[in-house]
């Protein structure tokens, strides 16, 4: 193969996205970029960073986060929660309370368990963070 030629394997990561993809999974994430968004996030809002992303307020139904890093609320998460975007199984989402049908950190999706009543849903703990170990989305 002659030199500046990439192999046909390179050629194929490069087409797939698949180079970032391994690029983030390899990235330190205790050190990491952040957007800072003050305010709630109402219903139809969207936000995507290549980063952390910390949300001063709640995200509402319909809203959605999308973050390459660790999602941060100071507030509740009743919308899309989406953190390790990219594939970066060791992000987190953290926030007051965790309210959301679905989150989800990498490839990874978790379906919340949705009370059946007032009563029932005031006797339920509230998750405050969650994280994938063994594949697998803990919530704690």
């Amino acid at each position: 193969m002659s030199k500046g030629k990439h192999s046909e394997e390179e050629n194929k990561k490069t087409e797939l996205g698949l180079h970032t993809i391994e690029k983030s999974f390899n990235r330190k994430i205790e050190e990491t970029v952040t957007k800072l968004h003050n305010g709630s996030l109402r219903s139809g809002t969207r936000i995507e960073f290549e980063g952390s992303i910390v949300i001063l307020g709640d995200i509402n139904a319909g809203a959605e986060v999308i973050a390459e890093d660790h999602i941060i609320v100071l507030g509740v998460i009743r919308g899309l929660a989406h953190a390790g975007a990219k594939g970066n199984k060791k992000a987190i989402i953290a926030a007051n309370s965790i309210e959301a049908p679905q989150i989800r950190i990498a490839d990874i999706v978790k379906e919340m368990e949705r009370p059946e009543d007032l009563e029932e849903m005031y006797q339920m703990p509230i998750k405050t963070k969650a994280y994938v170990e063994e594949n697998e989305i803990i919530l704690e």
